[in-house]
């Protein structure tokens, strides 16, 4: 188990931003898990004793109203983890974390990680850096709900998607990604088929095959090139 997270810690990008020394006081306290989809590691209002470095999963933020009124707000693989409200005092979650693709995750104690960010001032700005870059990411999220289609929203969240796995293939069934994006699941089937018959894609019993990368970044809304620079820029200031 131990050599399985000396090995999995190098695959997610914020804990190998951090100094080689503030790492050294993490990576013995880290416990690796398999997280299989439409699986949650908090729900809204639960508090989060742990926080969760992703390897290979994709975990998504959810917001509701009620059950059948939910919309994403986040979405996060490798480049982050989840409950980074916890480095501004938050101890609560405000929103469902969803496992959207299952893989192995890096978790941690939320108590160590208030005690480590509070004494390396290094490891709380590479924290806060990326903390501010989910938040951009919500907020750019909020406009791209409100004001962009259907198929332009399932393009920009295909994309996000992919960026994270670095294939062209993945699961995702049409009932979650009507969840996600707050509508129906005939209206997403209706953006799959426009998106399908011009050759992008090809959508079958839960599974997406990229077919032109740059079709799909044409079909998208301008929210994926928005937030796709805010996490560029977020990962230059981590590293600098």
């Amino acid at each position: 188990m131990r050599e399985s997270i000396e090995q999995s810690w190098q695959h997610n990008r914020l804990l190998s931003a951090l100094a080689e020394k503030d790492r050294a006081r993490i990576i013995p306290q880290l416990d690796i898990l398999t997280l299989f989809a439409k699986e949650t590691v908090h729900e809204s209002g639960e508090e989060m004793n742990y926080v969760y470095f992703p390897v290979d999963c994709i975990i998504v933020l959810i917001s509701s109203v009620d059950e059948k009124a939910t919309v994403e707000v986040g979405l996060i693989g490798n480049e982050g983890m989840v409950g980074a409200p916890i480095l501004m005092g938050a101890k609560q979650s405000t929103n469902q974390a969803l496992i959207l693709v299952e893989g192995k995750a890096l978790r941690l104690p939320a108590a160590v990680l208030r005690k480590e960010a509070k004494r390396r001032s290094r490891m709380r700005e590479v924290m806060l850096n990326y903390a501010n870059g989910l938040l951009a990411q919500s907020t750019q999220l909020a406009a791209c709900h409100r004001y962009h289609t259907p198929t332009e929203r399932l393009a920009r969240l295909l994309l996000m998607v992919q960026d994270r796995l670095k294939t062209p293939e993945f699961r995702v069934t049409q009932d979650l990604l009507s969840h996600l994006l707050g509508t129906r699941r005939a209206t997403v089937t209706q953006a799959a088929n426009q998106l399908q018959d011009s050759g992008l894609i090809e959508s079958v019993r839960g599974r997406i095959r990229f077919l032109d990368r740059k079709g799909i970044e044409n079909a998208s809304c301008s929210c994926y090139r928005i937030i796709t620079g805010q996490h560029s820029l977020a990962n230059t200031q981590a590293s600098s």
